[in-house]
């Protein structure tokens, strides 16, 4: 989860400002949390207290309302509704890291992460994406290996894994659909050495890049068990208190412990 949020902020600054290459700052000057990183904590309290997710969602977008919310989020948080809008959009995805943290099950993890997609994403291509990361980070954390990982996911989401970056690279654009982003992240993952690695992967291709970091984070930080000190600590010095408060306690609630590794 930290690797989600963590992706998202490095990736803030190329969201409309692309990079085709890996060589580039990991936290720029003016990196910053957009609403991936407001809404998979707004997750984490949610599970963490048991309580509604919608509710907590308009709560956090009432305290957060200045972040990169799309257009119909935005529209359905500020009204206050309760009824989700139908979206296929990449929001269920990078929003979803809790789940797989949080359950004991494959299966379970399926159903939660259908249940807390369809808040606000009850489309199928919504839903789909929500399972397929949240999938992905199950099985990450639970050491299944990359190549089990691919032919999971490809067989049950009729995803195409098998493409490389290279392939992707050259034409990829803005998309925020998770049909265009999901694959795409988790491929990115694939591909890579470490966890930074695989965020640089993600934001190599271009598009909407916080939110395929957001995504591929998440599954990186669950493979590789953990995450670099320096890079957490970077990344903890863009959460204000009341985040990183809810951070803490979801991992502590959890067990988990934030993982941290000594770079050699």
């Amino acid at each position: 989860m930290l690797g989600a949020i963590t992706g998202d902020i490095v990736g803030s600054v190329y969201e409309f400002n692309n990079i085709k290459q890996k060589d580039f700052e990991l936290f720029g000057s003016k990196a910053f949390f957009t609403d991936d990183t407001v809404l998979t904590i707004a997750l984490m309290e949610a599970i963490t207290r048991d309580v509604d997710y919608g509710q907590v969602m308009h709560w956090y977008y009432l305290q957060y309302p200045s972040e990169s919310y799309g257009g119909h989020f935005r529209k359905w948080a500020a009204s206050l509704c309760d009824q989700p809008y139908n979206s296929w959009g990449n929001g269920s995805a990078m929003r979803t890291s809790p789940v797989a943290y949080a359950y004991d099950t494959l299966e379970e993890v399926l159903v939660k992460a259908e249940h807390y997609a369809s808040f606000t994403h009850n489309h199928p291509e919504g839903i789909k994406g929500a399972q397929a990361t949240s999938a992905s980070i199950f099985m990450a954390r639970n050491g299944t290996s990359k190549e089990a990982i691919r032919h999971y996911i490809s067989n049950q989401f009729d995803y195409d894994l098998d493409r490389t970056l290279d392939d992707i690279r050259p034409t990829y654009h803005f998309d925020v659909s998770c049909q265009g982003t999901v694959p795409e992240a988790i491929i990115a993952f694939l591909e890579s050495t470490d966890y930074e690695d695989a965020i640089r992967n993600a934001i190599s291709l271009g598009g909407d890049s916080d939110t395929l970091a957001c995504i591929t984070g998440g599954i990186a930080e669950a493979y590789y068990g953990g995450m670099p000190e320096d890079i957490v600590h970077d990344s903890l010095q863009h959460l204000d208190k009341n985040l990183m408060r809810t951070v803490f306690s979801f991992y502590y609630k959890y067990g988990l412990r934030p993982t941290l590794q000594t770079r050699q």
